[in-house]
């Protein structure tokens, strides 16, 4: 074969390889839009829904030590439900209730509103006409009726640890004027004793009680687990006397709303119930030398201690009681109470270098006389915000070397009992002082802070000392 012709049988097999291979591409290329890599992810419903602040509120109530249905339920909100329904009143009743807050999902703020809406003397009858000088004008039962208020437990019994967060008669609000208390706000907590809300789906109990007369407070010892263990077990916590009443307040009523409010604490924490926006500051608004270092009652005696009549230290002084009024060889007790001062006697103040005795002395370290009935009460009356929250401290003593009998003493706040300390065996050693401190509401525009000898009255007994009373305000 010649040479020529080989040639042209490979160049044949050459241009027919060439011919597949360009087949080949075309086939690649005809096939390539199918093979990209991809990847789908889809979200569907999507969905805002608000959250809920929902306060619901039941209520036990016990009228007279007796549970009584009339003002008592279960769970809910509130429409028609009277925390007081009470139509016949005599002086000495009394009640108490437990109300529970329950705040449902999310956490919140709790205030509270209290408004006296009418105070009326409706018609006299002949014994009220006698007792009542004003006529129907005005009503004289919402001043004869004290309530008090504190952060309970959820028994149904005011306790030695559960300090009062209000009281007073409820004729001391102005008519028609709402009340606002915080219960838990950015800055108060009834139940921690510091700022801060409730929680989500959590459940807290304020006592409630009011005497139709002078209620006066018996803490009772705690006692837990023990469920309501209400007043008909182990008293209320208080007691209620009528005596002191006249017939002013026959036929007389009074109404009141009260309502509470639950706020969002989420995203609001500087919530106040009482909108204060401004930089605080604390003040003793008692007048100077009520801690009992001066103001014209300074002892210079060499016995160290003396007697200063009324008003004394910038406290009004009385006589406990009506007597009796004379004491052994002919000596008669002063028309104008004495309040005694000592300086360093028995032993240290508490604050400062002077002090005062409750149970004071007729004529001062130069009579040789002793053991005169010289039991004293001292206060002064305050001017007061209502619905302003005071806290009021003070340094108590029994005196050395006494019986627990020489040594009670009680303070009153707006003319209701808030802790009497004793009786109480004096050391034998120098005065030891124990610090009171409580935390109280004003519900008028003067307010009497007072403390009473309660002890045998002998001229020897009950140390007082360090009075204060905070309130905080705007810069």
């Amino acid at each position: 074969m010649s040479t020529e012709l080989i040639k042209l049988k490979n160049m044949k097999k050459i241009l027919l390889s060439a011919g597949i291979i360009t087949f080949m591409a075309g086939s690649v290329a005809l096939g390539g839009t199918g093979a990209f890599f991809s990847d789908t992810e889809s979200s569907s419903d999507n969905t805002f829904t608000a959250g809920a602040i929902d306060l619901k509120i039941d209520n036990t109530s016990y009228y007279n030590g007796v549970a009584t249905s009339t003002t008592s339920w279960e769970s809910k909100d509130l429409t028609i439900e009277k925390f007081f329904n009470f139509f016949d009143l005599k002086p000495g009743d009394y009640g108490e209730d437990t109300i529970s807050l329950h705040v449902d999902t999310n956490d919140a703020y709790l205030c509270a509103n209290v408004t006296l809406t009418s105070n009326d003397d409706n018609t006299q009858t002949e014994p009220e006409a006698t007792d009542d000088p004003n006529g129907v004008a005005t009503g004289e039962l919402a001043q004869n009726v004290n309530f008090i208020w504190w952060a309970d437990d959820g028994d149904n019994v005011l306790e030695v640890d559960e300090n009062p967060i209000s009281q007073g008669p409820i004729g001391n609000l102005v008519l028609n004027q709402p009340v606002k208390f915080a219960l838990a706000d950015s800055v108060t907590n009834i139940w921690t004793g510091s700022g801060g809300p409730l929680s989500g789906n959590s459940t807290e109990y304020i006592g409630k009680a009011w005497c139709f007369g002078i209620l006066t407070l018996g803490p009772v010892v705690v006692q837990d687990n023990l469920g309501t263990s209400g007043p008909n077990q182990r008293g209320a916590g208080f007691t209620c006397g009528g005596s002191s009443l006249n017939n002013s307040t026959q036929t007389d009523s009074l109404t009141a709303d009260v309502s509470f409010e639950a706020v969002q604490a989420r995203h609001n924490p500087d919530f106040l119930c009482n909108e204060v926006h401004c930089p605080i500051v604390t003040t003793n608004i008692l007048i100077p030398g009520a801690g009992f270092e001066g103001e014209g009652a300074v002892v210079v005696s060499p016995q160290q201690w003396d007697i200063f009549p009324s008003v004394a230290g910038g406290w009004t002084v009385e006589w406990r009681d009506s007597g009796p009024t004379t004491f052994g060889d002919n000596q008669i007790r002063p028309i104008i109470a004495n309040l005694e001062f000592h300086n360093g006697v028995l032993g240290l103040a508490s604050e400062g270098k002077q002090y005062v005795e409750l149970d004071t002395d007729w004529y001062g370290p130069t009579n040789g006389g002793t053991g005169e009935p010289a039991s004293v009460k001292i206060y002064q009356d305050i001017v007061t915000v209502p619905g302003q929250d005071y806290e009021i401290h003070y340094a108590f003593a029994p005196r050395p070397n006494t019986a627990a009998s020489e040594n009670n003493l009680e303070f009153r706040w707006g003319g209701t009992v808030i802790d009497t300390t004793g009786p109480t065996v004096g050391p034998s050693g120098p005065i030891q002082w124990t610090q009171k401190v409580f935390t109280v509401a004003a519900t008028t525009t003067t307010t009497r802070i007072e403390f009473t000898d309660l002890g045998t009255s002998n001229s020897e007994g009950t140390f007082l000392d360090d009075v204060r009373v905070y309130t905080e305000s705007c810069i």
